[in-house]
């Protein structure tokens, strides 16, 4: 519910630039959600293995939600704080104009690539991100790479069309590559890659043209933010060193905090926190809700969604295993039979995203050892009877804050302490992070669910080669 406020208390507004979806969510001062908008933005893969979306559509989506969630409080609006899904690439001119449709990090047209890309310890390299995609478009589009400016990653892109100036942050910067580990320094010389600064640094102010668009006060502050797995973990109150984050949307995210970045591990993204002095570092990959929501348009279109879980939930256990590899079209059901109803099925779905979650946070323990609770985010964390399901599928502690819409909050939370209002994140979490709800595994079914998830990770090594 909207939260009730005194007419004048100033508010914080979260863009988050989502894969599938862009928000915008307003908040007041102790993190309670006053508006919110949202819009999906179509995806197009034109060939096998392109993914990507139109960058002009992206704004105009951005725009909407603003003047949706916006409407009637824009002079409240103490600061506007941004995060977008990392990687991908916006290739822009020098006025900050797309040159070509944008592309989305599980885009793998780069693959060929990859051996040209000095990657960090630590660190895999892989196809969606920036500095890949660059190498492409020098490779493959030299036309356009001629009149490149910057190559920018999304959040980025929005936000320079709301303040006119082009930046980065580093969170993005490390989880592309970029940076020297353990310094902040590029590794290359930059050339085509947008200046950086922190998530807490101004990052401009809205633009009278970008006002007529959103319906925000020319001059509102806004500031650089961060990639959006960093800003759900600071929305789920999460970031104290060891403290593990598992976002369950569209991508498989699972995240801890750490004082120095890892030497080895070959993890899939590292990159250094919003506050000097801690990194992130994390496992993931397209395996999570997306899987269930292809499912469902399958077994269950119209249904609703409330339903259709506690209906799978109910569902009999069965020997069948989901490799939840659908939206890289590595996707499989094992150990069909004539007996498998839908109920079944959709069951077998969920398990199968809980073990991609696992089997990425059992990679994270070669880094932070034994993982006794995480703080569950994303569309979810929003249903009781997934949370349920997470703690008996990962066997641990199963924590989920209250309010939704974390990567907005988090974006938020930046804006403010970016405006002064707070002196740190952690300050900022302990006013704005809402309490949370726990969820213990049942004995019983995690040992049912141990079991699957070996056979799981037996079917998962023999598909992957």
């Amino acid at each position: 519910m909207p939260a009730a406020l005194e007419p004048r208390s100033p508010l914080l507004l979260g863009i988050d630039v989502g894969s599938t979806v862009v928000k915008a969510v307003l908040f007041d001062g102790r993190g309670r959600k006053v508006a919110a908008a949202e819009a999906t933005v179509p995806v197009v893969r034109p060939q096998p293995g392109w993914v990507e979306r139109d960058a002009e559509a992206t704004w105009e989506a951005a725009a909407a939600v603003l003047r949706r969630a916006v409407r009637g409080r824009a002079a409240r609006i103490a600061a506007v704080g941004v995060t977008g899904c990392g990687n991908g690439a916006v290739f822009v001119d020098r006025r900050g104009r797309p040159l070509r449709a944008g592309i989305l990090s599980s885009d793998t047209r780069a693959v060929r690539f990859l051996r040209l890309v000095d990657t960090p310890l630590g660190q895999r390299a892989y196809a969606g991100q920036l500095p890949v995609l660059l190498a492409w478009l020098r490779a493959c589009e030299p036309a356009l790479a001629r009149r490149l400016g910057c190559a920018v990653f999304w959040k980025d892109f929005i936000r320079t069309r709301l303040t006119g100036l082009i930046c980065s942050d580093f969170t993005d910067a490390g989880a592309a590559g970029l940076l020297d580990f353990p310094s902040r320094r590029l590794r290359s010389t930059g050339a085509n890659l947008p200046p950086l600064q922190e998530s807490f640094a101004s990052a401009g102010a809205v633009t009278a043209e970008a006002s007529a668009r959103t319906d925000l006060r020319t001059g509102t502050p806004v500031f650089t933010g961060c990639i959006d797995c960093e800003a759900a973990a600071l929305g789920c109150g999460v970031h104290a060193p060891g403290e593990v984050s598992v976002v369950a949307g569209t991508w498989s995210i699972n995240q801890v905090y750490v004082n120095r970045p890892p030497r080895r591990g070959g993890h899939f993204l590292v990159n250094p926190s919003v506050e000097p002095g801690r990194w992130l570092v994390l496992e993931g990959s397209p395996s999570s809700m997306a899987n269930f929501d292809w499912a469902c348009r399958l077994l269950a279109e119209g249904a609703d969604a409330r339903k259709t879980v506690a209906a799978a939930i109910r569902a009999p256990r069965s020997r069948l295993i989901f490799l939840p590899q659908v939206p890289t079209g590595c996707g499989a059901l094992l150990g069909l039979d004539s007996g498998h109803d839908r109920g079944v099925l959709l069951r077998a779905v969920m398990e199968g995203i809980v073990f991609a979650h696992r089997s990425h946070l059992d990679r994270l323990k070669s880094t932070v050892g034994r993982i006794r609770s995480v703080r569950l985010a994303g569309g979810a964390a929003q249903n009781p009877a997934w949370c349920q399901l997470f703690a008996d599928g990962l066997g641990c502690l199963v924590e989920v804050s209250r309010g939704g819409q974390p990567g907005a909050l988090g974006a938020a939370l930046c804006a403010g302490v970016g405006a002064g209002l707070w002196p740190s994140v952690t300050t900022a979490q302990r006013e704005l992070v809402p309490l949370k709800m726990s969820y213990m595994s049942d004995p019983q079914r995690q040992a049912e669910m141990e079991s699957d998830y070996r056979r799981y990770r037996t079917y998962s090594q023999i598909f992957s080669r």
